[in-house]
């Protein structure tokens, strides 16, 4: 019994009965699967072919078959070809590392995450981020973002900084940021317009720093209120996730005349 890839074949696994069972990771390429994707789900197919000895004189047995998983954050960002992403391994005394991902997202769904290492939006787009935690006991802890904010460079000390979130909430002289979820879940979810810094600024970076919160033993979700006075206290480099550059579209279309424009005028008579 083997897969599509003969290297990976069956093995006898015995219990109660004897089973014999054959596994391939749920990825593209290996032992021959194959990975589509719709709008919705992420699809594994591959063949299982039965044979008893070494060489097949008969007609050989196969058996297609295929795995579908439905497309939440964490599978849409490990069936995208080149995510735009940012990693950071974070450890927890006494319970193990973890991985903590930002991604951003092309709708609400969240689902559709951008490719590539910078991407183009209008000012009329939305910005949809999601962060999540990955490895280790997820059931104990909630992915906390402490401060979200961005920059015009790729500095996350940058002095000129946007928040987005500070101490947990979302700011609330802008109307455009909404906060899905916090504090509440292995996940982090929130979306803001997009925008460009006053003064010679064209590209934006954005910058989450989070905190794994333990449910067990303290309160996780955030409590926010218009009058809630924020505390300012330092961010702590060390658990900043960083993503960008993110451009205004439309830009290359402003610089081309420009430089053509310093082109004619430095043109020697």
């Amino acid at each position: 019994m083997y897969l599509r890839d003969s290297q990976c074949s069956g093995f006898i696994e015995r219990g109660d009965r004897v089973w014999m069972s054959v596994v391939t990771p749920a990825l593209d390429g290996p032992c021959g699967t194959v990975m589509t994707r719709n709008q919705t789900h992420a699809m594994y197919s591959n063949t299982l072919y039965l044979a008893d000895e070494i060489i097949i004189r008969d007609v050989n047995i196969k058996i297609d078959f295929e795995c579908s998983y439905p497309l939440d954050m964490k599978v849409s960002l490990k069936t995208s070809l080149q995510p735009m992403i940012s990693s950071l391994n974070i450890g927890v005394g006494g319970t193990g590392m973890f991985t903590v991902r930002m991604a951003l997202f092309q709708s609400p769904a969240y689902t559709q995450p951008y490719q590539g290492s910078s991407v183009a939006l209008s000012t009329e787009a939305f910005l949809y981020v999601g962060t999540m935690l990955d490895g280790g006991d997820l059931s104990r802890f909630a992915l906390l973002m402490t401060n979200c904010y961005a920059t015009p460079s790729g500095n996350a000390t940058d002095p000129l900084k946007y928040f987005i979130i500070q101490d947990g909430c979302p700011r609330t002289e802008d109307a455009t940021i909404q906060v899905v979820e916090n504090g509440e879940s292995p996940q982090g979810r929130f979306s803001v317009q997009m925008f460009r810094f006053a003064g010679n600024h064209d590209l934006v970076y954005l910058h989450c720093e989070v905190y794994l919160c333990d449910t067990v033993d303290e309160k996780c979700k955030p409590t926010c209120s218009r009058t809630r006075s924020r505390s300012g206290a330092s961010i702590d480099q060390t658990r900043v996730l960083n993503l960008g550059p993110i451009m205004r579209k439309g830009l290359l279309k402003v610089w081309l005349p420009l430089l053509l424009l310093a082109t004619l005028t430095m043109t020697p008579q």
